[in-house]
């Protein structure tokens, strides 16, 4: 596989000398804690004043902008692009090609973020992270440390469930389906998430020396997560 290779290789000033990662890779299927731990890590991270601000790239909103395309679409008596919806009315993706096409736009998106002092999360769920990666910059991967959510898919679609539910119970059906809180129907799940190539990943980052740490985040609540924290904060610095 071959690598993008747009951009210059990202060099810091001294004002970013702190910094070893101007960029990093949250990845895991959804409910494996991305979130929180993005949360946290950026609590540690302004706090300590390692870096002046910091941003979350999240494909999600991406792909919902799609399914919200392709309503109007056929609204307007047009056919969908590249989703679907079940006789539930739950949507699917018809076009698999598309959650390759959205990072590529993110990758776009970074041109747009890139600041001094200014660190970026990149976060997403596959199934292929190897292929997945092809998507983005060489120089990306020179500034980047990958950290994967090492979670269950069974305990990832409980917490699906508990959070969608919370979130439809607290705030209601539009707000839920628009964010992290909206629930991928089982099927889709099963389809999407099941299997990934955790164990490739991990071997495949080692052998192109790009910095990867893997978090078990089975466990029940947040302490634990937390607790990972402060040795993901020295990995970062």
């Amino acid at each position: 596989m071959r690598w993008k290779s747009r951009w210059p290789a990202y060099r810091p000033d001294r004002g970013e000398a702190a910094m070893k990662y101007k960029y990093v890779f949250l990845v895991g299927r959804p409910g494996c804690g991305k979130s929180v731990l993005h949360r946290e890590l950026k609590k540690r991270i302004l706090e300590s004043g390692r870096a002046k601000t910091i941003e979350r790239v999240d494909d999600f909103p991406k792909l919902w902008a799609k399914f919200l395309r392709d309503d109007a679409l056929e609204k307007a008596g047009k056919e969908r692009i590249d989703t679907g919806r079940s006789a539930a009315g739950d949507y699917k993706i018809t076009n698999d090609n598309i959650m390759n096409d959205i990072l590529v736009e993110l990758d776009s998106d970074l041109l747009k973020i890139d600041k001094p002092e200014h660190m970026i999360f990149l976060e997403f769920a596959r199934s292929n992270y190897i292929e997945a990666l092809q998507n983005f910059n060489k120089s990306i991967f020179d500034n980047c440390l990958v950290i994967y959510l090492e979670v269950a898919f069974e305990i990832c679609w409980q917490r699906n469930v508990a959070r969608h539910e919370a979130a439809i119970a607290e705030r209601g059906v539009e707000i839920a389906e628009g964010g992290d809180d909206h629930l991928v129907p089982r099927k889709e799940m099963e389809k999407r998430y099941l299997y990934d190539d955790q164990v490739a990943l991990v071997q495949y980052l080692r052998d192109q020396n790009i910095p990867v740490s893997v978090v078990n985040n089975d466990a029940d609540g947040e302490e634990h997560l937390r607790k990972q924290v402060e040795q993901l904060f020295e990995n970062l610095f």
